[in-house]
């Protein structure tokens, strides 16, 4: 049984297909046994297999009842009813998630026991403290199911045996989210993004078709799937997991391969995946970085000189009006570790438009983007020298490659790109991008004075020393802030 919320926060419980009926008329809010990391991963699985299935059915409408739901996914799998069970001691016919046996002997491979299913879906962390492991030891069926999703469609590689997905570029990358969600919930951005991609198969007739569900598919690991006959929007697993029933509890069994499931390492994560953006030279896929989603990396992500941006983060005529945001989302994987999950909602004016209704065309909003975040590093960089005079007690001509200093200033800074990225989204960003005579520059480069000169009284107040060093210190460093600071802002002025 699955858990959702609806608006009012009442809790309601069914099964995976009562979940996407509420998913589809609106009823699931939220999921609260998800945890933080697996709620894009859900939230992808969900979309793809209800776009699959209508597509499949040849229907743009949304069924309305579990009994519907039903009868729609198991015509996705018509000869393997079992396929959307949790459980299934038929090791030769597919569960949910889990592809069947080649051969009755295979069964002998899966020696690995995981008791528990946040041991099946770990965050790879250093010690056992950061996040305890192998806690859920009254796990339910939701929690095995939420853990399962998030391995099989997003984890990458994690020593021999263990192969990642192929939606990502290579094994140690992420997959990452980018899209366009409305506000309200899980089944807003769950209907917004299911009737995009519904539309886009009927408007390709071209559109690739294939092997949807790869856990239908039987596998002892040593055959890779080819990418060229899978359907565009195949839901992917990537290790050979079972469940099975112990007692009243389950757990699963694990083994390893000898290659991936997909044969696709060359595409470097270019498999049309609706959420991934792609390098704009069309090499590879986006891999984020541990640091997130600051202003400068959602610059580069609306980029069109940089990114190539999915199918769900484009604008759509059908939108709502209001109450649109920009999310990017990612848990950050390294080479045996986790350099954190990150998110980043963007809130957008309505639908993109602008006040006369004129849709917002993504390269503007990337090129003001772009712009701003490099006016966010030219007063990053006048800050950074000033406070490096500061601590070294206002010298005539401050040494900008003293480490020391750099260390010691490296918390007000970081303060300052914090206050940069609190306002950088506001609403002059988006006056700016309705703008057709007027860039902004001025105003912007005011605004980060005043936040460069803040973060500079705050540090001054808090440098070491003696009264005696401090003032003249503080006075010869404010003298240059103020100075590179107030040539930089005239420079705007004259258009330079």
């Amino acid at each position: 049984m699955i858990g959702w919320r609806d608006e009012q926060g009442d809790t309601h419980r069914g099964s995976l297909f009562a979940a996407f009926a509420a998913l589809a008329g609106g009823q699931a809010w939220s999921f609260p046994a998800l945890r933080p990391h697996q709620r894009e991963p859900w939230h992808a699985f969900t979309v793809q297999v209800a776009a699959l299935a209508l597509t499949h059915a040849g229907t743009d409408t949304f069924p309305a009842t579990e009994a519907a739901w039903r009868d729609l996914l198991l015509a996705l799998t018509p000869d393997q009813p079992e396929a959307w069970d949790l459980v299934v001691d038929d090791w030769s016919k597919p569960a949910l998630l889990q592809p069947p046996t080649v051969q009755p002997t295979d069964r002998a491979a899966y020696k690995n026991r995981i008791p528990t299913p946040d041991a099946l879906d770990m965050l790879v962390t250093a010690k056992n403290h950061d996040l305890k492991q192998e806690r859920m030891v009254a796990a339910s069926d939701e929690d095995w199911l939420f853990a399962l999703v998030t391995l099989q469609t997003t984890e990458g590689f994690l020593g021999a045996g263990n192969y990642g997905i192929s939606r990502m570029n290579g094994g140690f990358a992420s997959r990452m989210s980018l899209g366009i969600r409305p506000t309200g919930g899980a089944a807003r951005a769950f209907r917004r993004d299911v009737e995009r991609l519904v539309a886009d198969a009927r408007a390709r007739p071209d559109r690739r078709t294939g092997t949807m569900l790869l856990w239908t598919v039987p596998w002892d690991g040593t055959l890779s799937l080819d990418y060229g006959k899978l359907d565009e929007l195949y839901v992917e697993i990537c290790r050979r997991i079972r469940l099975r029933r112990s007692g009243d509890a389950i757990e699963a069994l694990a083994a390893g391969s000898k290659c991936a499931r997909v044969a696709a390492s060359d595409l470097k994560g270019n498999t049309r995946d609706p959420w991934a953006p792609m390098k704009a030279d069309g090499s590879t896929s986006h891999t984020p970085t541990g640091a997130g989603f600051g202003y400068r990396q959602m610059a580069t992500l609306l980029d069109a000189k940089k990114i190539t941006l999915p199918h769900l983060a484009k604008p759509d005529p059908a939108d709502d009006r209001e109450g649109l945001a920009i999310v990017a989302a990612a848990l950050v994987r390294g080479q045996g570790k986790t350099e954190g999950l990150h998110r980043r909602t963007i809130r957008t004016p309505g639908a993109l438009r602008d006040a006369d209704g004129r849709r917002l065309p993504l390269d503007r909003i990337g090129e003001v983007a772009g712009k701003r975040a490099e006016e966010g590093f030219q007063a990053s960089r006048r800050l950074s020298r000033a406070l490096i005079s500061l601590v070294q007690g206002g010298p005539d001509k401050a040494r900008l490659d003293d480490d020391g200093a750099k260390k010691k200033i490296e918390r007000w800074m970081n303060r300052f790109n914090e206050a940069v990225d609190g306002i950088f989204f506001n609403a002059p960003f988006w006056e700016e991008v309705a703008a057709t005579d007027d860039n902004h520059r001025m105003a912007w480069r005011e605004t980060l004075r005043d936040l460069a000169g803040d973060i500079f009284d705050i540090a001054a107040e808090a440098a070491p020393g003696t009264e005696v060093r401090r003032v003249p210190a503080r006075a010869r460093a404010g003298s240059l802030l103020h100075y590179e600071m107030k040539k930089w802002v005239e420079e705007a002025e004259h258009g330079e």
